[in-house]
């Protein structure tokens, strides 16, 4: 099911609380539309020019990509360098030390953990805050975050596999991790690989398997922003050795990409733009009944020119899978087919003149 009310289109704001799932920035959204990758492998849809005179633009369609990698993420030294102050001394007795859970759920989840917002100090928390949410918005097409966890692994810390699909499209591990000088084995980010979860359809029995053709392990190199699709079954290998002192353990920052919200930024009217989506989305979703089923996000972003012709279509992100139970052909094509139709339907749009560019992000989610 392709989850797309009509949407209403309104100006941003800013929510401060400190549960929040959603912060804007300052461009402008529609709120009530819920729009929604794994080997990269990409082909070319060309987008019909309407005239002699215009030229046809390819876009390039990916296979769905469910990782993501960022290195140099910003503030990363200074986060560290104040968690490295806060366990410098382990007699000191101050109640800033005392926010830790230890997080034992037997069989699963074993570590230390702690609200990100309770460890820093604002201007530091902050900081980290406002670049997850740009790089959200920038990346993903995605407006908010959830409360971010600052959590630490030492010996026999670990988490099992499991699967986060409620809370978010995107998952995030910041690593905080002096990575280049442990001392202990483990520690990594492991992602189930599509092949097992769809293993029967490219099974070849004269072929043996071991554990780097079966997971993808990811190391928490310092500094690095580590973005994946939740619902890949996924957890942390376990920690063997090592100081058992925090500071050389495995530390990380974690939590969701939120809030999949299509918004744009430029000089159309938003009075203008959402009685045009609406009409052309109407359009698009009637298509997309009639094509095999999805599950995942695709992330479009649609720039029109000041004369109202679309000058650029491109994919931010893109997880779609097709349902095997409701497609009966090759679910490669099948994929195009959904992904090609939101295109074509998106290229389709006749926008009004304006003073100058407007970027529109659409985020798609198909449940």
């Amino acid at each position: 099911m392709l989850a797309l009310p009509q949407m209403n289109c309104v100006r941003s704001s800013l929510h401060n609380s400190c549960n929040r799932n959603f912060k804007h920035r300052d461009s402008k959204s529609f709120p009530n539309v819920a729009f929604l990758p794994s080997l990269r492998r990409s082909r070319n849809l060309a987008v019909r020019a309407e005239s002699e005179t215009e030229a046809e633009i390819f876009i390039d369609i990916p296979d769905p990509e469910h990782i993501i990698l960022c290195d140099s993420f910003p503030a990363t030294a200074a986060l560290r360098g104040h968690f490295d102050e806060r366990f410098a001394d382990p007699l000191k007795t101050t109640s800033d030390r005392f926010v830790w859970d230890f997080w034992n759920v037997p069989g699963q989840y074993l570590l230390h953990r702690t609200p990100a917002d309770a460890f820093f100090p604002p201007e530091l928390y902050d900081q980290l805050e406002d670049s997850l949410i740009e790089y959200g918005e920038r990346v993903l097409g995605c407006r908010g975050i959830s409360p971010i966890w600052l959590s630490f692994y030492t010996d026999g810390c670990r988490q099992e596999f499991h699967t986060d699909s409620p809370h978010g499209p995107w998952a995030f591990v910041l690593s905080l991790t002096n990575w280049d000088s442990r001392t202990f084995a483990g520690g990594e980010t492991m992602l189930l690989n599509p092949n097992v979860l769809d293993f029967w359809r490219g099974f070849d029995s004269s072929q043996g398997l071991e554990t780097k053709q079966l997971v993808t392990l990811i190391e928490p190199n310092f500094g690095q922003l580590t973005v994946f699709d939740p619902r890949f079954p996924h957890g942390v290998r376990i920690v063997e050795g090592g100081d058992r002192d925090p500071r050389q353990g495995r530390v990380v920052l974690h939590g969701w990409f939120t809030s999949p919200t299509p918004f744009f930024n430029g000089t159309l009217d938003d009075e203008i733009v959402t009685p045009v989506l609406n009409e052309s989305l109407g359009s698009l979703y009637e298509a997309l009944a009639e094509l095999p089923p999805a599950v995942g996000t695709a992330t479009l972003r649609l720039t029109v020119g000041p004369d109202g012709k679309m000058v650029g279509l491109e994919f931010l992100t893109n997880t779609v899978m097709m349902r095997p139970q409701g497609c009966s052909g090759d679910v490669d094509d099948a994929r195009i087919d959904v992904l090609g139709c939101i295109c074509d339907h998106l290229a389709s749009i006749e926008w009004p003149e304006s003073d100058g560019t407007t970027e529109i992000t659409m985020p798609f989610i198909f449940e």
